[in-house]
């Protein structure tokens, strides 16, 4: 076997391996997104796109869900909105932050971008933009089960009454909307 014939058996090799594998090489390359403030008004567009993303191919949507694609809330004094990113630019996730009150709403992750840790990257870059010490305060739907997982794992916690109400949703089928909250230091 000469060198040409070995050097095309190596790369049809390689072809092959890259074949059988590009999902997962395609999966890694975009595994990691930059977790950033956003600038408005340069990422308002983007952060939109992002958010209809959530409502995509219905009508008629309520006041609520109108501001939310619009990201009416984060073009207000007093808030900011943090992003995750691809590579090429593309806004996969966002979570607003009311900087007086303290409040973290509207996370979300793009669907086809989800199962890979972003919302916890969103989270743990909000704990980060807060002035310490504070308590972090957020509501979630009780049937909310991914978000609301993924906050308890973060360290928040249900007081009061909403304690109660999410013990009555896990037995139940009942859907609440509970407020959640973590101390800061």
């Amino acid at each position: 076997m000469n060198t040409n014939q070995k050097l095309l058996l190596i790369l049809s090799s390689v072809i092959a391996l890259l074949a059988t594998t590009s999902t997962s090489l395609t999966f890694n390359k975009s595994s990691s997104p930059q977790i950033r403030v956003a600038v408005l008004p340069k990422d308002l567009p983007a952060i939109q796109e992002c958010r209809r993303t959530a409502y995509a191919g219905k009508t008629n949507l309520l006041a609520a869900a109108r501001s939310f694609c619009n990201a009416d809330q984060i073009q207000r004094d007093g808030y900011i909105c943090i992003i995750a990113t691809e590579r090429d630019g593309t806004v996969i996730g966002t979570a607003d932050l009311n900087t007086k009150q303290c409040i973290v709403n509207n996370v979300y992750v793009r669907e086809e971008a989800r199962k890979r840790g972003i919302g916890r990257l969103l989270m743990e870059a909000v704990e980060e933009a807060v002035e310490k010490p504070a308590t972090l305060k957020l509501t979630v739907y009780s049937s909310n089960t991914p978000a609301y997982s993924l906050y308890q794992k973060l360290g928040f916690t249900s007081p009061g009454i909403y304690g109660g109400l999410s013990a009555l949703s896990a037995a139940t089928s009942f859907n609440f909307l509970l407020e959640m909250e973590k101390k800061l230091v």
